[in-house]
């Protein structure tokens, strides 16, 4: 059962139905200038629970299990590092700079007695607060909202260094590191950041914040799947303190660890790196099995104790959408495998029998809908023009200019002085 189901950035019609629910755009010719997030959630218990789907399509049988965590109260907290990064290249200008610095006052906001945390900051170079993590003693966090309201967005996103700091820092015994990531994700290698997480992170847990209207979702989603932690999307300001209590519940609250699960032999099944259970955000495995499995085990660490619990499903619940479910999956990590340097060839041939079997979009298919209506007369002549191209809302530069490697505003000054030296007025 949903306890909830909403769109946080656009207006909806939402009706229930036998099966489920249908959801429709009040306005039918909304801007496609942010993201569409529809948002449900479960209707969370005192304990972990689970469901197992199956579809049998006569070849093998295709299972789909949502793990569902306990309510944060039932979980007890853990005290921890948290160390908190922030974006402030000139992608960030304007209310993604104003978003990301309420995040992280809010994330300050939730620091216990027992954790310890650090600030870091990057653009162009990257800068820590602190040498290490320190207490979270008021004098401490006064230092650190002062650091915040000073922050402003200019320069390039070079993203490195500031990770190898985070995850380089002198490590604090007893305490999970936990690295909260807030940024737009504007990057364009995102690959190689992810292959230097994979490397680097080892025990620690990385928890994304995406800020923006439109933000790159995939590495930011990536970038959490690898961390073992969670993505986070903040569109507006006035989610901030929502958003950011959300995640701290999961950071505070890690249900269980060091999740396996065992689905008998000759399993093929993904994720196969599982991240965590947190509290108020449920798991999704997919698996394709030679036959119908009798019962599923999953087992893992609960306050800190091992715990185990079976999880047993219905045949013939689940429909064709189980199998495509299970594919998905398997194309994500198939794509996955570029990251590490598997032959992009290769890639391409196995994502392209999975897709045409299971009727898939990738980066290699489409579905072609073709209108042979004439829409031109065929005396008329062809002609061609500029199209402006569509910002994502409260975009904070002006048109014509780059914003990545500097602001806008200084981009724009910049230009003003060129202009005025060629035309002999300086």
């Amino acid at each position: 059962e949903l306890a909830a189901i909403e769109s946080r950035y656009h207006d909806v019609d939402i009706h229930p139905s036998l099966d489920g629910y249908r959801v429709f755009l009040a306005d039918p010719d909304t801007r496609t200038d942010r993201v569409f997030e529809l948002n449900w959630t479960p209707d969370f218990g005192a304990a972990p629970e689970s469901t197992l789907t199956t579809f049998d399509d006569g070849d093998a049988v295709y299972a789909v299990m949502m793990l569902a965590p306990p309510l944060a109260e039932a979980v007890s907290p853990q005290p921890r590092e948290v160390v908190f990064i922030i974006d402030t290249s000139g992608s960030m200008e304007g209310a993604s700079l104003a978003q990301a610095r309420a995040a992280l006052k809010t994330g300050l906001g939730f620091l216990g007695p027992d954790d310890r945390f650090n600030l870091i900051r990057f653009s162009s170079e990257s800068e820590s607060l602190f040498s290490e993590s320190v207490p979270a003693y008021a004098s401490y966090l006064q230092e650190a909202s002062d650091f915040i309201d000073k922050l402003t967005a200019n320069g390039g996103t070079v993203m490195a260094p500031a990770l190898g700091m985070a995850m380089g820092l002198p490590e604090q015994e007893g305490l999970l590191r936990q690295i909260v990531f807030v940024t737009d994700g504007s990057v364009g290698n995102g690959k190689e950041l992810l292959l230097q997480l994979g490397e680097e992170l080892r025990d620690s847990r990385l928890f994304t914040v995406s800020i923006g209207s439109a933000p790159n979702a995939w590495f930011m989603r990536k970038s959490a799947e690898i961390g073992r932690g969670s993505h986070t999307h903040i569109g507006r300001q006035d989610e901030v303190e929502e958003q950011m209590a959300g995640l701290w519940g999961r950071i505070e609250n890690p249900a269980i660890q060091n999740i396996c699960v065992d689905w008998g032999m000759e399993a093929e099944f993904y994720p196969e790196v599982i991240p965590d259970l947190y509290a108020g955000e449920p798991l999704w495995l997919y698996a394709r099995l030679p036959f119908q499995p009798g019962a599923v085990t999953v087992c893992g660490e609960l306050d800190g104790r091992y715990w185990e619990m079976t999880s047993r499903g219905l045949p013939g619940a689940g429909g064709p959408d189980v199998a495509a479910l299970w594919a998905r999956s398997k194309i994500e990590a198939l794509e996955d495998g570029g990251i590490v340097g598997t032959d992009p060839e290769v890639i391409r041939g196995e994502v392209l029998d999975l897709a045409l079997e299971f009727g898939l979009l990738t980066p290699y298919t489409s579905l072609v809908a073709v209108d042979r209506t004439p829409s031109r007369p065929s005396s008329e002549s062809l002609d061609s023009g500029n199209i402006p191209n569509l910002l994502p809302a409260g975009a904070g530069f002006a048109a014509g200019f780059s914003q990545t490697g500097t602001g806008w505003v200084t981009q724009l000054v910049l230009g003003l002085i060129s202009l005025f030296a060629a035309t002999g007025m300086l």
